[in-house]
């Protein structure tokens, strides 16, 4: 599966893609809308890294719905988790899966770098240090 996260998508494709997995399922479920804006806070991090957007092709976001919920809150909820690429100017949904989360678990998005962007972002933030 390879389909473009972008807001001026023509297709339903992403939306048909989460509705064939998630069923019935509406309450801790993705939306494509959420994936989009999962993809905008990587991109966000991605540039707060000093990564320049040429440099950002390879780059993964792993996003899982689903927000906190109360203690009391005693049963497991259906979410999702996306996980996506960055091409050379969009993110590509790679995969969808339906997942069940705990109540002691959140949902969130975490941004994977190939070595070249570990180093520009490693020396990003040595620069803000100096030697003792």
């Amino acid at each position: 599966m390879k389909i473009k996260v972008a807001l001026n998508t023509k297709s339903r494709e992403l939306s048909n893609a989460l509705e064939a997995e998630n069923g019935k399922a509406r309450a801790s479920t993705a939306s494509a809308m959420d994936i989009l804006n999962a993809t905008e806070i990587a991109e966000k991090q991605l540039a707060a890294f000093g990564i320049a957007k040429s440099s950002r092709i390879g780059a993964e976001l792993t996003y899982t719905s689903g927000g906190s919920v109360a203690k009391a809150y005693k049963y497991t909820r259906i979410a999702n988790r996306i996980k996506a690429v960055r091409g050379g100017s969009f993110w590509y949904v790679t995969s969808i899966e339906r997942v069940e989360l705990f109540p002691n678990q959140d949902g969130g998005i975490k941004v994977g770098l190939n070595a070249d962007q570990e180093k520009t972002a490693l020396s990003q933030v040595r620069s803000k240090f100096y030697n003792i």
